[in-house]
């Protein structure tokens, strides 16, 4: 290996002396020649194997750029409109014009209409009350009826007035109806002066509100309005007390 690093040696030196026109002295065969190796070549004669990058054209119709992600556009949602009502504005009165006066509608006067006929007579205080038949002793339970005194507002006994009962017992119906006085001065004793006495049935009997009495003039005008009775089918109850008083 010496002696081939000899052997370029001496051919590198003929060829820059061969260039400078001067022939190179060969040294002796049996002289060793050092060659120094370069173990790195100058910069000058590095001849560089890296090839340039090429600048890639982007093809046509490429994008440029990296479409950027948007986010969604959010659309607010509509609030509701309000509707504000607008006050109307007041006309400002003109001075020189009289006020308008509202035109007044005219009242009419009712006509006088005829007060209702009052009745003068209605039921004395703790009346009706209920007693057995002593009057009738003959007759005893076989009896169902009314009986009574008629005043004025001064207590004074009234006679004169007719007296009517109606309706009915048990669905018997009743027609009954007398004058004052009684006639039968017992009977009369009895009840009183001036005293009145009426059959309802033949027999006590539970009603309510079925059967009426009514008081009148000799004329038929009412007296009294009806004033509805109430009966117990009781013996000791057969005989209703009903005296009436002038209001």
């Amino acid at each position: 290996m010496k002696i081939n690093n000899k052997f370029l040696m001496i051919l590198i030196s003929a060829v820059l002396l061969s260039s400078c026109g001067a022939v190179p002295t060969l040294p002796p065969a049996e002289s060793t020649i050092t060659i120094p190796l370069f173990t790195k070549v100058p910069e000058l004669f590095k001849i560089s194997t890296e090839k340039p990058a090429l600048t890639e054209e982007p093809p046509v119709g490429s994008p440029t750029a990296e479409a950027t992600s948007m986010p969604p556009t959010e659309t607010a949602a509509a609030s509701p409109t309000v509707l504000v009502a607008s006050e109307t504005p007041s006309k400002t009165p003109d001075p020189t014009q009289p006020p308008n006066t509202p035109t007044s509608t005219p009242t009419r006067t009712p006509k006088p209409t005829a007060a209702a006929t009052s009745v003068p007579y209605t039921l004395q205080a703790m009346n009706p009350y209920y007693l057995s038949n002593f009057v009738h002793e003959d007759l005893g339970c076989k009896w169902l009826g009314i009986a009574g005194q008629i005043f004025n507002s001064g207590g004074q006994v009234q006679t004169n007035i007719l007296i009517k009962v109606g309706g009915n017992i048990s669905g018997m119906p009743i027609v009954e109806e007398m004058t004052m006085p009684l006639a039968d001065p017992d009977l009369d004793q009895a009840y009183g002066p001036g005293g009145y006495e009426l059959t309802l049935s033949t027999a006590p009997a539970d009603s309510d509100s079925s059967a009426w009495v009514q008081l009148f003039n000799l004329g038929g005008d009412p007296l009294s309005g009806k004033i509805y009775l109430k009966t117990y089918d009781d013996c000791a109850k057969n005989l209703v007390v009903m005296n009436f008083i002038e209001q």
